[in-house]
């Protein structure tokens, strides 16, 4: 009878441990890569490593705005499976190293263009897969491609129908959106083995992408510019263009091939293939892929009974980790934008495509609680860069400065990270660096540092450029603070204040104005031209609002927190026109004039808490999250931009929100799902319950922290990492509050 115990003991914890087992594995079953990659997402639903360096996913062969990640939901047909590839940018670059397995043989009169041309695979979403680390497609022809990686390599698997051509072609020469090959080469290194590089010109002006690819069986190469001849062993070709055809013959259906990349030489590229694959087993890649997923994923436990809004969340959470990218190769070697090759020591590890503009207001501050260790690496990485460049990265993208958008927010990137305790770099350096770039003259920062602000007649995007200047300003002030520089500090906190010179008591609006100080006319705030006025992606509605250093001071430009109020109130209810000929395509997801589609208003519904009416702020927040996110591909208001809109849906579903990243407070919102845990050590966890009744569910009575209530609309970032509890007492009626 105790043996029957004993066993049935056993059955029951064994099943418990199994059903426990297959909960947690659902974390990456919520995750839709598909989300964004329709209407105006840009995300791509490809393969891809935490923060690593390869994103494996298909392209179509449309370019365009919409097709900036290579991919869109809308369309039909797939021209290749390239290895790089940028999550939700407004420009569109990489797709670099272009595979796609083919059922025909080059024919002798075609060109090499001609033959690249006219290959590529309809396909089905029916017949398509995406989940972390791994994508399927089956396509029209009976081709079934499956694709995973390891940070620094991609893997492929075809399986071709039988009694057919087994062939791939590698496209080294197709230029997408902004960019185009200057220099190519390919050698077979042996009947398995091919290596090469593509260097090219776009967005990033000088990029280098060396390769190395090993195929499971012996290969026939053929290779040209022109036209297509047979490459033998130790050949290569070295061309300003160049396509490949490789013919796998039909004794085995189902063919493996791995690549990896290196931004320095061919020994980086084959360095990473010797670390991460030394193997032939696809199943353990896609099997590892996801592991590393589920350990990121799973620092943030989600609890709620509504699946669809699960799935939005850790979407989100997966669509923030995809950048920043590993760019040091297994030697620790990089190019950098000095156009020389640098390397990392063993400890670290270098970063690329920097978002900055984007990123510093959610994004990092998501990776201070989550990622620490790689937000010291992004660090050094931005020191990095300065050493090469001499200033610090504005928008960082495989090794070059590509100058775009404005600001230097890798300032408060850094200064956060050193404030919240992340200090594994040299601080003196990077003060030193900070005010070193801010003391060039690109962008107007010499108007700024003369006049106060940036006049509208010598500088376009003027008032974006001084409202955003300031906060840079002021995260140095902070900086120097913390270093005892007392003079600096006190310089440097002036001028964070310069942003009061653009703010026009008669319309109630940051404007523009000459260098005679004259504002300019006509002036309307609805106005927008891309690129080419006052506003970056945006107008004065948008942008009037960007003081997060300094809200109060705000506040009493509008008369105090009452009129301030009611201005805020109306950017929600005023109609959503826009005026001007070119409105920025980016001014998207509106409510009223308020755009969640583009980062300039991402923190601005929060601000209602600085007027005592925190009620306002949690009912925009809870129709931003449950209207404009959705489970669908077209579940982006806007531009993905590389994680932000992602992780303001992160916080914002939490309950907390970094109004001000260096402030090193998160201003409370309202909680979408009745628990979140967060692991914010070894053995710590913050956790956030909500009495989430129903859906109406959405107004705070009252917050408790660690079981004391809060007469604060806030909480700090040390009270989240010391772990504790924070608990959210909700209503279906708005709540007036004091404000703090």
């Amino acid at each position: 009878m105790k043996n029957y115990t004993v066993v049935f003991c056993c059955l029951f914890l064994l099943c418990l441990g199994c059903r426990n087992h297959e909960k947690e594995l659902k974390i990456t079953e919520y995750v839709n890569p598909f989300i964004g990659t329709g209407a105006h997402g840009h995300c791509f639903p490809g393969a891809a490593y935490p923060f690593g360096a390869i994103q494996l996913s298909p392209d179509n062969p449309r370019n365009g705005w919409d097709w900036s990640s290579g991919y869109h939901y809308s369309d039909s047909i797939i021209s290749s499976f390239s290895h790089t590839h940028l999550s939700g940018t407004g420009i569109g670059d990489l797709q670099d190293i272009r595979f796609l397995p083919v059922l025909n043989k080059p024919d002798s009169n075609q060109s090499t263009i001609q033959y690249i041309a006219s290959n590529y695979a309809r396909f089905s979403h029916d017949n398509e897969q995406a989940e972390p680390g791994y994508y399927k497609v089956k396509f029209d022809n009976g081709i079934i491609t499956e694709l995973s990686v390891t940070p620094r390599c991609g893997f492929h698997y075809y399986q071709y129908p039988s009694h057919t051509t087994h062939g791939l072609t590698v496209d080294l020469t197709t230029a997408r959106n902004w960019d185009k090959p200057v220099e190519c080469c390919i050698k077979k290194v042996n009947n398995r083995t091919l290596e090469g590089y593509r260097k090219s010109k776009g967005w990033a002006p000088d990029q280098r992408v060396y390769f190395s690819i090993e195929f499971s069986q012996d290969v026939e190469v053929l290779a040209g510019k022109n036209k297509f001849e047979p490459l033998q062993n130790g050949q290569k070709i070295i061309s300003d263009s160049c396509y490949v055809w490789i013919n796998f013959g039909d004794k085995t259906d189902k063919i493996l091939s791995k690549i990896s990349i290196s931004s320095a030489n061919f020994e980086g590229a084959e360095a990473n293939l010797q670390k991460e694959l030394p193997h032939w087993s696809f199943d353990k890649v896609k099997r590892d892929a996801k592991q590393a997923w589920k350990r990121e994923l799973s620092k943030i436990k989600a609890e709620s009974p509504d699946e669809s809004q699960l799935s939005i969340f850790y979407t989100a959470l997966y669509h923030a980790y995809l950048a920043p990218n590993l760019f040091s190769d297994a030697n620790g070697n990089f190019k950098g934008p000095d156009h020389e090759i640098h390397s990392v020591d063993k400890r670290q590890k270098q970063y690329t495509v920097f978002s900055f503009w984007d990123t510093f207001r959610a994004a990092h501050p998501l990776f201070t609680i989550t990622q620490k260790k790689k937000v010291g690496d992004m660090v050094h990485s931005m020191l990095k860069h300065y050493d090469a460049y001499g200033l610090l990265p504005v928008w960082e993208l495989a090794g070059n400065e590509t100058n775009c958008m404005i600001g230097y927010h890798s300032i408060p990137v850094m200064v956060e990270a050193y404030l919240k305790g992340i200090r594994d770099f040299d601080a003196e350096k990077a003060y030193e660096a900070m005010k070193k770039t801010v003391a060039s003259d690109r962008g107007g920062m010499n108007y700024f540092r003369e006049l106060g602000y940036i006049p509208c007649d010598r500088e376009n995007e003027s008032v974006s450029k001084t409202l955003e200047y300031a906060y840079d300003y002021w995260c140095i002030a902070q900086m120097a603070k913390a270093l005892n520089k007392e003079d600096d500090y006190l310089y440097f906190l002036k001028k964070s204040r310069n942003y009061a010179h653009l703010f026009d008591k008669s319309t109630g609006f940051m404007r523009g104005k000459t260098a005679a100080g004259q504002w300019k006319t006509p002036f309307s705030p609805l106005y927008s031209n891309h690129r080419d006025d006052e506003y970056t992606e945006g107008n004065a509605w948008q942008y009037s609002w960007f003081v997060p250093q300094d809200i109060e001071g705000l506040i009493h430009l509008h008369g105090g927190p009452e009129a301030f109020c009611i201005k805020l109130d109306s950017l929600f209810t005023i109609p959503s026109q826009l005026e001007g000929e070119n409105a920025s395509p980016d001014i998207s997801g509106l409510i009223g004039q308020y755009a969640q589609g583009n980062e300039p208003s991402h923190h601005v519904a929060y601000l209602f808490n600085y007027t005592g009416q925190p009620q306002k702020s949690q009912y925009y927040l809870n129709k931003i999250m449950t209207e404009l996110y959705k489970n669908t591909p077209d579940g982006l208001c806007g531009n993905e931009d590389c994680g932000q809109m992602s992780a303001w849906y992160v916080f914002s579903a939490m309950g907390f929100y970094p109004v001000n990243p260096v402030e090193g407070k998160y201003q409370l919102g309202t909680p979408l799902f009745p628990k979140v845990t967060l692991k914010v050590g070894p053995e710590k966890r913050f956790v956030i319950t909500a009495n989430k009744e129903n859906d109406k569910f959405i107004y705070v009575e009252k917050v408790l922290l660690n079981d004391k209530e809060l007469d604060r609309t806030w909480i700090t970032h040390d009270e989240i990492m010391e772990g504790g509890k924070l608990e959210f007492t909700l209503t279906d009626k708005p709540t007036e509050e004091k404000r703090d």
